[in-house]
Order: C-alpha cells, then sequence, then structure tokens
C-alpha cells in the first residue's frame, strides 16, 4: 500500500496541474472560478486522506488569506491575466502566458501547506495563517520554478470504489 505522504504528494502534482490547464480557459473570470474549485478540491481530498474534517467556507478563508497576504502581486497579475484575455487575440495570448504557471504554482503550494500541517496533527481549526504564509511564500517560489521541469501527472488513485448507478 502507498503510504499517505505519497499518495498526498500525488494528490498535491495532480491538482496542480490541472489548475495549470484551467489557466488555459479562454473566458475571463471562468479560469479563475475553475482554478479556485481545484484548490479547493484538492484541500478536500488530503482532509479526507489525513482524516481530518473539512469546512469548505474556513477552508475558502484560509485559502483567500494565504494567497493575498503572499502574492498579492501574483494575484494582481493573475486576475489581470485573466482579464486581459477580454481582448481579441492578444489578449487571449498574455493570458495564456500568465496564468497557467501561476495557478499550477499557487496549487502546489498551497497543497505543500495544507498536507504538512495534516501530516503534523493539524485541523482546519487551528490553521495559523500567520504562521503559515512564510512557508507558503517559499512553496510557492519553489514552484514557480519547478513548474517549467515537471511532466503531467496521472489522476492519483485513492482506495475508494466508484459510485454505481442504479439500473
Amino acid at each position: 500500500m502507498v503510504d499517505r505522504k505519497k499518495r498526498a504528494q500525488d494528490l498535491i502534482k495532480y491538482h496542480s496541474y490541472a489548475s495549470g490547464a484551467f489557466g488555459l480557459i479562454p473566458v475571463p473570470g471562468a479560469d479563475v472560478a475553475a482554478v479556485s474549485a481545484a484548490q479547493l478540491n484538492l484541500v478536500h481530498k488530503l482532509a479526507k486522506l489525513y482524516e481530518v474534517e473539512f469546512a469548505q467556507e474556513r477552508t475558502r478563508a484560509i485559502v483567500g488569506a494565504l494567497l493575498g497576504g503572499v502574492m498579492p502581486g501574483a494575484l494582481s497579475s493573475s486576475v489581470l491575466g485573466s482579464a486581459v484575455k477580454a481582448v481579441p487575440f492578444i489578449g487571449t495570448a498574455l493570458g495564456v502566458a500568465v496564468m497557467p504557471a501561476l495557478s499550477l504554482a499557487a496549487t502546489r503550494a498551497l497543497g505543500q501547506v495544507f498536507a504538512q500541517h495534516f501530516e503534523t496533527g493539524g485541523t482546519l481549526l487551528d490553521f495559523d495563517i500567520d504562521a503559515m504564509r512564510e512557508y507558503f511564500r517559499k512553496e510557492f517560489e519553489a514552484a514557480k520554478g519547478e513548474a517549467a521541469t515537471d511532466a503531467p501527472a496521472a489522476a492519483p488513485q485513492m482506495d475508494e470504489q466508484p459510485v454505481q448507478k442504479a439500473g
């Protein structure tokens, strides 16, 4: 059986690449919404893996505080990258140049922060945003550098069985 740390890293890698792909969505705002959903899904899966109770609104608040407190320049770039896609041709090209890398790096950094927190017995209720900001910033910078060198990730395997449809 694959250990929990390895499964967490597989989840992080998969969701990071999904976020990078969602950054390619040409519709302004839809890309940001898809990346946010992937990030929430990642934290939900990590919480499940580490048997931590998941609270969507608490998670959104933590993610927003981490992203906004550490990378306001990158956030403004990603929002600008999304908005600039509204400009025909050139805007789409510029948005595609910015969004995938930032989305991938932010998702990878979030995953690393939450996995480390859950691995040490933490929960969403005792998550100290101020204490984790620097760790997130370092993970984000490292992820930006690694984004260009990694191969796409295969979907991580979970122990759960798929839901069977009746009929």
